[in-house]
């Protein structure tokens, strides 16, 4: 039982804990605001991604990214349904931003309350669980999630709130509550509730020596009503997944997780690296921390340990500063102040008469952890602004823009969906396929080595966006190509510390190579090889030549083709021509399947000095690396070409 005093001295030192937490967020706020020119921001893009699917909860549209299109596509539902009560009064883009921040701000604040309490609970000593408790807060990283609008931070707390209850309650209720909330929060949370589990399991059979069916019972009782509560919560939403794509989990998951490798240890040197950087102190004490923690929740150790290591088999790199095993910052300062009790311990019982062991090594260490985690305050507030003035710069302008000038109807193929989304209240297409499964064959599916640009033409040639705004350094070919994309607006930001990209553009579409039918001006008759029809062409002639080639596929093609358009004189020779490989490289014959149908532009620039007069114009299939053509057979073909018939030039 704690006395009235310890109970005073706990709430005197978590009013510290409050004091230094709201400092420190007004700090890094204001630093923010002056890079961002006074304007309120999330550093990712990602929290307006739950602003959407809660305002579309709140609206009565379901789990939904685009209206009517339901999608699992948050992988932080609990936290989509927290930020919907928002939307039941309100719908303006601001609000749902400064309730995120405080909702963020608010759990980043309740992880260091209980780094505070789970370190008193295992040390039994109100200096060091303070210690743990500003030492969280002294993280750069971790203040910057407390502003970044996201689940982070609530993943954090109701995750060390579930260890520090099961550690003291075993696999009961409200444990396995927490336990599930947490899985709702993060998907990671799975993973935590399954090493509580195996950790339930090896606790019975260490009890158990002696196996007796009462005993198995007892187990499966508790087991079986663990799952039950565990279930409730966390079920409806793997349900929803799997009567929408087929898959238990979030779409992120299949979008982003993935590894070429079956381990990638990139991705475990970068957590680390991070980790270090967040205090280099902490992360030397922690190896000391690790066996007096594991003495009274080995399920803390297990979380600690294997998270990192989740990851790295899960995904090639770290996505923004690490952020799927940022929530074990407040663990990880638990451990390291656990390690520095420990050691001091241990120093003491080796010179118990010593001053410097009672007084002058843990001030020194204290110091040291200290100043390792506050030097990367200003660092962190900095990149906190420039994260937050780069999407508004890039994702939010381009909402606005595509609000202002785009038909209501338009369906807009991006890279970004977050604020572009809820901004724009257009309808999106996501490449990345976080909101759109369809995409996925065309992420996961390219063999290596096969340029997935093509792949991404195929497909948005049946889904017909009517625009793209992306970074074209992520499709170059396609955003780049002048037969299908015209260039609308563009956006650059002065750094490049978050999205990747200092450039997005916003291209129009002029037309997608890929058709269901083709209606050509001037119909032929010319199959070539007897597998590539030739269906018709457009034409228009100034002082070049606009020709449009309509080619069927009759069956799948193996080989890569070139296209080869000649304009002949009254000789027979060639006074202007053009090759390249259909539609500039983004639809080559390897990928056309049987019945494809697709529409290839070419501009053949005419001599200045040529002739007015009448002119052969010829188009085939050839071999690049042969020079063999491809026969020709019908009625408007000559041997190896295709008889466009004649031009004029004035």
């Amino acid at each position: 039982m704690m006395s009235t005093y310890q109970r005073y001295s706990h709430w005197v030192l978590l009013g510290i804990v409050t004091a230094v937490a709201l400092l420190l967020l007004a700090y890094f706020l204001r630093t923010s605001l002056a890079i961002t020119g006074g304007q309120l921001g999330a550093p990712l893009d990602d929290a307006w991604i739950h602003f959407q699917f809660a305002r579309n909860l709140s609206q009565g549209h379901g789990f939904s990214y685009n209206p009517g299109d339901p999608q699992p596509g948050s992988t932080a539902p609990l936290w989509t349904l927290l930020l919907a009560g928002v939307g039941l009064f309100t719908t303006e883009a601001e609000h749902f931003l400064v309730a995120s921040l405080i909702l963020s701000a608010g759990f980043m604040l309740l992880a260091a309350w209980l780094a505070y309490g789970f370190t008193w609970w295992v040390g039994r000593h109100q200096g060091m669980a303070l210690l743990a408790a500003l030492g969280t807060l002294l993280a750069g990283r971790f203040l910057w999630a407390g502003l970044a609008g996201m689940e982070t931070t609530a993943f954090a707390a109701l995750s060390l709130a579930a260890i520090w209850v099961y550690s003291r309650d075993g696999l009961r209720p409200w444990p396995t509550l927490l336990f599930a909330l947490s899985s709702q929060i993060r998907p990671e949370g799975h993973l935590l509730f399954a090493l509580a589990l195996a950790d339930t399991a090896y606790q019975w059979v260490r009890v158990n020596d002696q196996w007796s069916m009462v005993n198995v019972r007892g187990l499966v009782r508790q087991v079986g009503v663990a799952l039950v509560v565990y279930l409730l919560v966390a079920l409806p939403y793997i349900l929803f997944s799997l009567s929408v794509t087929g898959h238990p989990l979030p779409n992120t998951f299949y979008a982003k997780a993935g590894s070429k490798y079956l381990f990638s240890w990139r991705t475990l040197m970068e957590t680390v690296a991070f980790h270090w950087r967040d205090n280099p102190v902490a992360l030397l004490l922690l190896l000391a921390g690790l066996w007096p923690l594991w003495r009274r929740s080995r399920l803390a150790v297990a979380w600690l340990l294997l998270l990192p290591l989740f990851v790295g088999f899960i995904i090639d790199q770290v996505w923004h500063y690490g952020r799927y095993t940022l929530p074990l910052i407040p663990l990880q300062m638990v451990t390291a102040v656990l390690g520095l009790q420990w050691l001091w311990g241990q120093i003491q019982r080796l010179w118990p008469q010593s001053r410097w062991t009672k007084v002058v090594f843990p001030a020194v260490v204290i110091l040291l952890l200290v100043l390792a985690g506050g030097r990367t305050l200003p660092q962190w507030a900095t990149t906190l602004g420039q994260n937050s003035q780069e999407i508004i710069t890039i994702d939010v302008a381009i909402g606005h823009w595509l609000a202002e000038n785009t038909p209501p109807d338009a369906l807009i193929a991006v890279d970004d969906i977050g604020a572009i989304g809820f901004l724009s209240g257009r309808r999106l297409l996501d490449l990345n396929g976080l909101i759109s499964p369809e995409m996925w064959p065309v992420i996961k599916g390219e063999p290596e080595g096969r340029p997935r640009n093509e792949a991404t033409a195929r497909l948005l040639s049946a889904l017909q966006p009517d625009y793209l705004a992306v970074f074209p350094e992520w499709h170059w070919e396609v955003a780049t190509n002048p037969l299908i994309m015209t260039e609308r607006a563009q956006f650059v930001a002065e750094t490049k510390t978050v999205i990747g990209e200092q450039r997005a553009f916003i291209y129009e579409v002029v037309y997608w190579p890929y058709r269901a039918t083709a209606v050509p001006t001037v119909p032929i008759a010319a199959l070539f090889g007897h597998k590539i029809r030739l269906l018709g062409y457009d034409l228009t002639i100034g002082d070049q030549i606009a020709l449009a080639l309509y080619w069927q596929s009759e069956q799948p093609v193996t080989a890569s083709y070139d296209v080869f358009i000649h304009v002949l004189n009254q000789n027979g020779e060639i006074v202007a021509q053009a090759d390249s490989v259909p539609v500039i490289g983004l639809a080559p014959t390897t990928r056309w399947q049987s019945g494809d149908i697709v529409k290839d532009s070419h501009t053949i620039p005419l001599p200045p000095d040529l002739p007015a007069g009448e002119y052969q114009l010829r188009a085939g299939l050839y071999l690049r690396e042969t020079g063999e053509r491809l026969t020709a057979v019908g009625a408007d073909t000559l041997g190896d070409m295709a008889n466009l018939g004649v031009i004029h030039k004035p």
